[in-house]
């Protein structure tokens, strides 16, 4: 088994251009197809510098793990991660998003906030003991890279599919200075993700609801921490809001809109981000995509969870 720590031919998180075939076999295994973009889309966005690829190969040049993360206003957005299930005992994954954190808090570190990420609930009732089990592991992999946790407040992950509910999840994200903890700052990540990313309306149900808590000046002790207080960890029902209206068949659900400003350049080794031309929204009967980059086609933020024990 591949060891990358001893590897020192190992190349750890390095920027691409997209033209490798591995990742892109990997990218269509490791996530169901309702759950990942067409490749086709992402291929043109990291062509476009609206999504980064990196990837970690071993001495022999096999890959190992890749990310996609999605540049947003101020803030980056991890769209996916996945490891080689194979290799995945080896600790890759967390070396590998060790890196990628250093390299885009060295990139963006005057422009962006944080790099945010989203996974499902822990706090979800009725889940199985596996459920459970899997979405805790995800939840400590990212708390040992020293991501902070919203609490106390519910979140959810829309969807673009008629008649499917939104599912609970939860918002993390690792700050690149100085520390994200006021009510204002996570309305205004929160409000991009939803009326950018999900492409639903300030008057959906669910984005009125989950704003309706930022309304307070005030910030609670523990409502931004790496591990939420006891009493903030009350289960969550996904039933707790109505989804809006499932839209007609024949309706597409409008693309996002353009940012108005562009994302700031990346020094090496991250390929420069820059605005392009809005894709064409998906077809009415296509796989519901739920989050999307300011700019470009619709994608999911991954809950794979590399190397998660």
């Amino acid at each position: 088994m591949t060891n990358v720590k001893n590897s020192s031919s190992a190349q750890l998180c390095q920027p691409s251009n997209g033209q490798e075939s591995d990742w892109s076999k990997l990218y269509e295994t490791a996530f169901p197809q309702d759950e990942r973009m067409p490749l086709a889309d992402v291929q043109a966005m990291i062509s476009n510098n609206t999504m980064l690829l990196h990837r970690t190969t071993n001495a022999a040049g096999e890959l190992l793990c890749f990310s996609l993360v999605t540049p947003m206003s101020n803030f980056s957005l991890l769209a996916y991660i996945a490891t080689d299930q194979t290799k995945r005992s080896s600790g890759v994954g967390s070396k590998h998003m060790k890196e990628l954190i250093q390299v885009l808090k060295a990139s963006y570190h005057q422009t962006q906030i944080g790099l945010f990420l989203e996974i499902e609930s822990t706090k979800e009732a009725n889940l199985s003991v596996d459920e459970t089990t899997m979405r805790k592991r995800r939840l400590a992999f990212y708390q040992r890279l020293h991501c902070k946790r919203l609490c106390s407040k519910d979140y959810f992950l829309p969807s673009y599919a008629a008649g499917v509910a939104h599912r609970a999840g939860e918002l993390l994200w690792y700050e690149f200075g100085a520390a994200v903890d006021k009510d204002s700052t996570l309305a205004q990540v929160i409000s991009e993700i939803y009326t950018r990313g999900y492409g639903i309306s300030p008057s959906h149900a669910t984005y009125v609801h989950v704003m309706s808590q930022f309304k307070s000046a005030a910030t609670a002790a523990g409502d931004y921490d790496s591990s939420c207080p006891t009493q903030n960890s009350s289960p969550v029902a996904t039933a707790a809001v109505a989804p809006a209206a499932a839209p007609a068949a024949d309706v597409v659900p409008a693309p996002p809109t353009a940012p108005a400003a562009a994302a700031p350049a990346v020094a090496a080794p991250v390929a420069d981000a820059a605005p392009v031309a809005l894709a064409p929204a998906p077809a009415a009967d296509a796989p519901a995509p739920v989050v999307t980059v300011p700019g470009g086609p619709a994608e999911r933020p991954s809950v794979a969870v590399p190397d998660a024990k």
